[in-house]
């Protein structure tokens, strides 16, 4: 029988079919025999065994943060066959007695911290006596690294710590954190050195600031206290105190409260201290008659939309001139002029000197000032602004728009970190520079207000009790009723008493500021609290070499 045409197509197509199958299968056998891409190997990189945390100076090199290893005792609980025996043996060498030893143990349950660190010269007897006894399984004297602080309390919100892993938690050791404990290095075996940070601080200046604190403290007993002093020819911050405050070394025992540092974060209406601001942007701005002397009989009233608002003053001052309102301090001088002012441009003005913004001094917070713009003011505001209320700031915030107050009328960048440098070479990452960050005021303005901070510590003036014999100074003290936000008055909030002070007054070297929240006695003010302080700190300066005067004998 013939064989039909379509079934000798379907016969070639199925041969077909299986030849390219066939070849197919012959050429995926070969791929995985013979052509098998070789698996990578990976290795771990080569990297540094240990990093060591670098070390915080201040500006002299007083060591003010450095890691260092210390020795503690721990007890396996687990392997101890007699505690009596154990704690006899170890008492001598971290000075507890046996008993305190067992009572402690009792807070575990499988490995006990005894005494978190001994004498280095008690490592080696410790560990020879626990061998006479057959002990060395039992007790571990165990070496680790800790970060230690000389300073103990002074700038110790400034300074900040670290965790048990040598992290940084707060202040300087957390923003540096990537400067003083880097990355292991790669390639490279041994140690990575982390790099050494040097703070503006001046410690002997710091130690002035806090003693002064210390004893506004014990006299007043506020709830809380702030002081800096700053460098007013470069913005350095040689000095920075906050109260209450804290030993470092004994951070499990702090507060909250005594961890924040009121000198940078709290931010308050400052009282009559912003009185030296406002009136150079008055003078500034050149729109009121300043060159008119203000008649003060104890109050001003003025028209507000249709109220009339009194503000008051602490007594009748008389003609007063500009020098003659910022020495004694007259409100309605103050008000007056500043009615006369452009709101707008005053404002503008008060935002050159930082007072909308924040300054970056390099620690965690960044506390930004506040005022309402314009739009948002009532009747009263603009003259408010001007003797300190409705606004808030904070200390830092008045020490460096001060700079601006000297002969050049310059904003300066207050900084707190001078360099940064490689603990092995001695090579600088970083140098702090000066940074003008604004041209404020003219000369002439300046020269005004300085003078007007003059007069106040002369006879009639608030800051007589800032006087210094032999010191050519300038004050402006400041006494602030605090805003009550639960009753929405001033009159049963509380006060802040302060003093901003320039020295040398002509050429000034320093900017110092004092300020006390919530003092308690029967006469409260700027003048008497913290005015006297700025006296001993400029006696301090003095004494110590930093400050010239041109009698020698106020010692």
């Amino acid at each position: 029988m013939a064989t039909s045409p379509k079934h000798t197509y379907i016969q070639f197509f199925t041969v077909l079919i299986a030849l390219i199958l066939g070849i197919f299968f012959i050429r995926l056998a070969i791929l995985m025999i013979f052509d098998q891409p070789k698996a990578k190997i990976y290795h771990d990189p080569e990297v540094a065994e240990n990093v060591v945390r670098g070390t915080v100076y201040d500006r002299n090199g007083r060591i003010l943060a450095i890691e260092r290893p210390y020795w503690g005792v721990y007890l396996h609980l687990n392997m101890i066959d007699d505690m009596n025996l154990v704690s006899e043996v170890i008492a001598p060498y971290v000075q507890m007695s046996p008993s305190e030893i067992q009572l402690k143990a009792e807070q575990y349950t499988t490995y006990a911290q005894i005494k978190k660190e001994i004498d280095d010269r008690q490592v080696e007897p410790l560990r020879t006596t626990l061998r006479e006894h057959g002990l060395q399984n039992q007790v571990n004297v165990e070496k680790r690294v800790g970060r230690t602080y000389p300073a103990q309390f002074h700038a110790s919100q400034t300074i900040g710590f670290t965790n048990r892993e040598m992290e940084g938690i707060e202040g300087i050791e957390l923003t540096q954190e990537s400067y003083l404990q880097p990355y292991p290095e790669i390639g490279k075996q041994g140690t990575t050195y982390g790099e050494d940070v040097t703070l503006t601080l001046d410690m002997d200046i710091q130690y002035a600031l806090d003693v002064q604190l210390q004893q506004i403290a014990d006299e007043f007993a506020p709830d809380y206290a702030m002081a800096i002093i700053l460098d007013a020819r470069n913005g350095d911050i040689l000095g920075i105190s906050s109260f209450p405050w804290y030993d470092i070394n004994a951070l499990g025992s702090s507060e909250a409260e005594e961890r924040r540092n009121n000198a940078v974060n709290h931010l308050y209406e400052p009282g009559s201290v912003f009185k030296l601001f406002s009136t150079a942007s008055i003078l500034q701005i050149g729109e009121a008659k300043t060159d008119e002397p203000f008649l003060c009989d104890g109050s001003y009233t003025f028209k507000a939309g249709s109220s009339n608002v009194t503000i008051n003053c602490s007594s009748a001052h008389g003609e007063v001139d500009v020098e003659t309102m910022l020495a004694k301090s007259c409100n309605g001088a103050i008000s007056h002029w500043a009615l006369q002012t452009d709101a707008e441009a005053f404002y503008a003005l008060l935002g050159q000197l930082g007072f909308t913004g924040s300054f970056d001094i390099s620690l965690p917070s960044k506390a930004k000032a506040f005022i309402a713009d314009p739009s948002q003011w009532s009747g009263r505001t603009l003259p408010t602004i001007a003797f300190g209320q409705e606004l808030l700031v904070s200390a830092l915030h008045l020490c460096a728009a001060a700079t601006a107050l000297s002969p050049s009328g310059e904003l300066l960048a207050p900084h707190l970190i001078l360099s940064r440098s490689s603990p092995v070479t001695g090579e600088k990452s970083y140098q702090r520079e000066r940074t003008i960050l604004s041209q404020v005021f003219d000369p002439t303005v300046t020269e005004r207000v300085r003078e007007g901070m003059h007069r106040a510590t002369l006879s009639g003036g608030t800051g007589t009790q800032a006087q210094v014999e032999g010191v050519n100074l300038g004050v402006k003290t400041g006494t602030a009723q605090l805003f009550n936000e639960e009753t929405g008055s001033y009159e049963d909030g509380t006060i802040l008493v302060s003093t901003l002070a320039m020295v040398p007054i002509d050429s000034p070297e320093y900017i110092i500021y004092v300020g006390a929240g919530n003092p308690k006695g029967a006469s409260l003010y700027g003048s008497n609290v913290a005015a006297p302080a700025v006296a001993a700190i400029v006696r301090t300066l003095v004494s110590q070499g930093k400050l010239i005067t041109t009698d020698t004998t106020i010692l």
